[in-house]
């Protein structure tokens, strides 16, 4: 393709749902590297990005280089890779510049529902993922992929007996300018938050032997002596446990009963289920996970993120349930219980020491027959004298056909970030016996249901106690 060349990878410009005056579309061109300095160097004097004509940009703000190590699995995933093209091998380094005010996208960061749709008809042309990685939204960034050399790595073994003994690392040059002499290797190890097993090593030859007497995830960064630069960045890591599980398919099949219909299911009969390479005595680095584990859960309790109730703890779980009221609901409260009573809200949300923000509630009224219940609602909330209440309340319900039925239990703290609370049970049984509280990952789309619903129930009928 020649310089200059561009192509419109989408067939056409495509709608925003719901957006006036706002369309989107993908460009694929090739420019002659000294475009590309050009638009760079106006970004960084004039805050300006023009090819053919001035693009409308937010003001930028340009970034210090950052080295984004290659992709390695979908676990340990580097969130930038989502937006980077192939950074595989080696990694890329990018010049970056960020869109700190982000008025041009506003309508997306504030519309998760649209921004995911967006991001996944995006994902269907390119292979990115632009809803994982929003707040780039609006930035421009120069990639620069790291291709001057190969590099390869694998463990050195002893035979008899057989023994890990190391890493060996091979390194070729892919261009006439890039001299491996000028590499230094450094390889380390991280447990607990401590350094271990440091090795720094001048590059000499293509392969490089580094003896070591175990591995526990082993860091390789390969850096370039002359600039500083960081070239790549590995975790590697062996093979010490493997899990067998042999399985043979029975002849017989499981055969029961479900509302009179007969069910069968192929079963199959564990011949074998081995852990190979696992020591009898549990080896330190196991002692250190168990440690983490339960210091993690305790500072999870501690901040109310995961709390475990058995039983018998009512006072103790209300008493959470306020502390995050008073904690997050400076902005707004929201519960949402299929048995929530006027008691329940009172114990709750009652216990605000913020006035007039606003606090919503969504009973099912499945504590009693509709009517009734809702009758109950409202003889408990008229009992105070709202002049004295200090409050922006408003508690609807799941009546007639209005909504839907729903089971899950959360309180809703409706912040520019949201934050969400599974409760685990209804909010009359908080303690009561065993159930989970624990905070959710994903708190903006529970918000956007909690609002979808509440205007679902937008009428008379639905509608239980208002305190003004």
């Amino acid at each position: 393709m020649q310089d200059n060349a561009k192509e419109l990878l989408t067939n056409k410009l495509e709608k925003f749902n719901g957006i006036e005056n706002i369309s989107w579309g993908i460009q694929r061109r090739i420019v002659d590297i000294s475009i590309v300095e050009k638009l760079y160097a106006e970004l960084l004097k004039e805050n300006k990005f023009c090819i053919d004509k001035n693009l409308t940009i937010g003001n930028l703000n340009s970034l210090l280089e950052q080295y984004v190590p290659p992709r390695e699995d979908m676990h340990h995933e580097i969130q930038l890779n989502y937006l980077l093209k192939n950074n595989f091998n080696n990694g890329s380094y990018i010049l970056e510049f960020f869109d700190e005010d982000k008025k041009d996208v506003k309508f997306l960061l504030n519309n998760p529902i649209l921004l995911n749709s967006f991001s996944e008809k995006v994902s269907e042309i390119l292979s990115l993922k632009l809803a994982n990685v929003s707040d780039r939204l609006g930035n421009i960034i120069f990639q620069f992929p790291i291709n001057s050399f190969e590099l390869s790595h694998d463990s050195i073994r002893q035979e008899e007996p057989p023994r890990y003994k190391g890493i060996s690392l091979e390194i070729n040059s892919k261009s006439k300018d890039f001299d491996i002499k000028n590499l230094q290797v450094r390889l380390f190890e991280e447990n607990d938050n401590l350094i271990t097993r440091q090795r720094l090593i001048d590059i000499t030859a293509n392969i490089t032997q580094i003896n070591f007497d175990d591995c526990y995830g082993t860091y390789i960064e390969l850096i370039d002596k002359k600039s500083s630069l960081l070239l790549y960045k590995y975790k590697f890591s062996i093979m010490k446990h493997m899990y067998t599980n042999i399985g043979i398919i029975e002849p017989q099949k499981r055969v029961f009963k479900i509302d009179e219909e007969v069910r069968k299911i192929k079963v199959t009969h564990n011949a074998n289920n081995n852990i190979h390479g696992k020591t009898k005595d549990k080896p330190f680095d196991d002692w250190i996970r168990d440690r983490k584990y339960e210091q993690e859960l305790k500072e999870l309790e501690k901040s109310k993120a995961f709390i475990q109730y058995f039983g018998n703890e009512e006072e103790k779980a209300l008493h959470d349930i306020r502390y995050l009221v008073n904690q997050y609901g400076e902005q707004g409260v929201y519960i949402w219980d299929p048995y929530l009573s006027a008691k329940d809200i009172k114990n709750t949300l009652y216990y605000s020491k913020a006035t007039y923000v606003p606090l919503k509630a969504i009973s099912g009224l499945k504590q009693n027959s509709k009517e009734e219940a809702k009758r109950e609602m409202i003889e408990e909330f008229n009992k105070d004298d709202k002049e004295f209440l200090f409050l922006n309340l408003e508690v609807k319900g799941k009546i007639g056909s209005s909504g839907y039925d729903f089971h899950d239990r959360f309180i809703i703290f409706p912040l520019e970030k949201p934050k969400v609370w599974s409760l685990g049970i209804s909010v009359n049984q908080l303690g009561a016996s065993h159930h989970i509280l624990q905070e959710v990952k994903n708190a903006q789309h529970i918000l956007n249901a909690f609002n979808k619903l509440w205007d679902k129930l937008n009428n008379e009928e639905c509608l239980i106690w208002k305190s003004n």
